[in-house]
């Protein structure tokens, strides 16, 4: 997800639902965050290395923020590292020559790829206040930073102007996008399927959120043919399909990229946009103001007598290099990282929900729209091992998926591919 800014294993849920629909502020006091104890061990010269993704928003907030460490610890320099992508492969050349970084972001998925390189935070204060860690081989091996849900943002003054509402079902979405296509005015819904991870909440959550099961990727490795006809990947496929086939996301989505894709929504040429809570803060970094903003849950269902849920996730895990030099110093900079002074400040400037029962979510606008559409949160669990090793035997790629059949290609054909390199990469997994 080379652009992905933003995008796993949830716990306490209800919590997550209790900090949007509260809207708190986030309290931070300006009382310097004392260092960890555990720094104290010596006063060495001492570098650590902080890798991250491209977030320009987070790495503009670390590189100033580790200034303060350095004037807590004046023997502890914090060098903060951009790197390439936020898929894990920019760690596999390190994590091969034993040369990860003292800390590093991952995607939930990579810390099974990691696992054997990282410390166990299980005796860490920090993380027994963090509500969403997951557990690798009975192990808490990074902390999330931030946990968001999906939506669908709108713009209320067109949804007016055409006289639609917020749909309430698959059905009456696909009607709504159909209704802003016959106005000729304007784009239903903007997609730029030129990265084709912009899919993401269609081709890769579709099936998930159709399954009703929120250990469907645990479960899809039991299934040598889950690609079948009326699988919840064959419905999430003819859902997108029917987008397609439509054109509901313009003449041609495939040749639009994804700032292409954002531009046009936030220029008021599209009318819907499908993307994370994550995009909230970049819309309100170009547009500077809400009041023409709106978001609802994607309605994965065919009536309303089905739950309303949007699949929810916690993201940029944060880890501990185990063969660090420094590896107490390291340590260290992490609780400091998720002290409730620091991290508020985080979350205050980022905009994103809070992992921590220290620090309450400041989202107002998210609290205001979640009122207006109740709806239960859906837990992403994307770290089993064997689900992640057939995938890559498989080459399997929700969002690649999405292209083909953007480009036509034939769903049958897509499935019977689909399921023969799925059997094949479970037998080869056993």
């Amino acid at each position: 997800m080379s652009n992905r800014k933003w995008i796993a294993s949830l716990g306490m849920v209800t919590l997550v639902m209790a900090s949007v629909v509260s809207g708190c502020g986030t309290k931070t006091t300006s009382t310097p965050t004392t260092a960890p104890a555990a720094t104290q061990l010596t006063q060495e010269p001492v570098k650590l290395k902080f890798a991250m993704w491209e977030a320009q928003g987070d790495l503009d907030f670390w590189t100033e923020k580790v200034k303060e460490y350095t004037k807590l610890k004046p023997n502890v320099s914090v060098e903060v590292l951009k790197v390439p992508d936020n898929k894990g492969q920019y760690l596999k050349v390190n994590l091969a020559a034993n040369d990860l970084p003292d800390v590093f972001y991952m995607k939930p998925a990579a810390l099974q790829i990691y696992k054997q390189s990282l410390l166990p935070l299980d005796d860490l204060q920090v993380a027994k206040d963090n509500k969403f860690t997951s557990k690798v081989d009975g192990k808490t091996l990074g902390l999330p930073l931030v946990s968001f849900y999906e939506v669908v943002y709108y713009h209320p003054s067109i949804f007016k102007e055409l006289g639609l509402e917020v749909p309430k079902t698959m059905p009456e979405y696909i009607a709504l996008l159909e209704k802003v296509k016959a106005s000729g005015k304007y784009t239903p819904l903007s997609l730029g399927m030129k990265d084709s991870w912009t899919s993401y909440p269609l081709m890769e959550f579709g099936p998930h959120m159709l399954s009703g099961d929120e250990n469907f990727l645990t479960n899809l490795t039991k299934n040598e043919a889950p690609f079948s006809a009326n699988s919840s990947f064959d419905k999430a496929a003819k859902f997108v399909q029917e987008i397609a086939t439509k054109k509901l996301a313009g003449p041609d989505p495939l040749s639009i990229s994804f700032d292409q894709e954002t531009q046009a929504f936030e220029a008021k040429k599209a009318a819907t946009i499908a993307l994370g809570q994550w995009y909230y803060p970049s819309y309100m970094e170009k547009v500077k103001a809400d009041d023409d903003l709106g978001a609802f849950v994607l309605p994965w269902r065919n009536s309303e007598s089905e739950p309303l849920t949007t699949m929810t996730m916690s993201d940029m895990h944060v880890g501990v290099n185990k063969n660090s030099k420094n590896v107490e110093e390291a340590k260290a900079f992490l609780q400091w990282v998720f002290s409730k002074d620091v991290y508020g400040a985080y979350i205050s400037t980022s905009k994103q929900m809070s992992t921590m029962t220290t620090v309450a979510s400041d989202n107002p606008f998210f609290a205001k729209e979640a009122q207006k559409t109740p709806f239960k949160p859906f837990v992403y669990n994307g770290t089993d091992e064997m689900y992640n090793k057939v995938k890559a035997a498989a080459q399997y790629d929700p969002s690649l998926v999405a292209q083909d059949i953007f480009a036509g290609k034939s769903i049958d054909k897509i499935e019977g591919d689909l399921n023969n390199k799925w059997k094949k990469a479970i037998d080869s997994s056993k």
